[in-house]
């Protein structure tokens, strides 16, 4: 690996920026990614459903609910980014 690369790196982990995926590893990170929307579409229903009277309101359960959603969105924004394609290098005479 060029010295170049490994600084790269480096600086990406110092600054928690994500490292690029390989493209084999790529759909099972999106694979994920539709899961978890899945799940929060659910979650979205049940709260729907709380707020709408169609199911008892449960103050302990309506704070889980909400824990949860507050979860998922910073993951799968993570997830978004690792899978992410790395954007292409430029040649030294562009």
């Amino acid at each position: 690996m060029p010295e170049s690369e490994v600084i790269r790196r480096l600086l990406r982990a110092e600054t928690g920026l994500f490292l690029p995926v390989a493209n084999v590893d790529r759909p099972a990170i999106e694979g994920l990614q539709e899961q978890l929307r899945k799940v929060g579409g659910n979650l979205n229903q049940a709260v729907r459903a709380m707020n709408a009277g169609r199911v008892g309101y449960e103050p302990a359960l309506a704070k889980s609910l909400a824990a949860l959603l507050g979860m998922m969105q910073p993951m799968n924004k993570r997830l978004a980014a690792m899978a992410r394609p790395a954007r292409a290098r430029r040649s030294p005479d562009q």
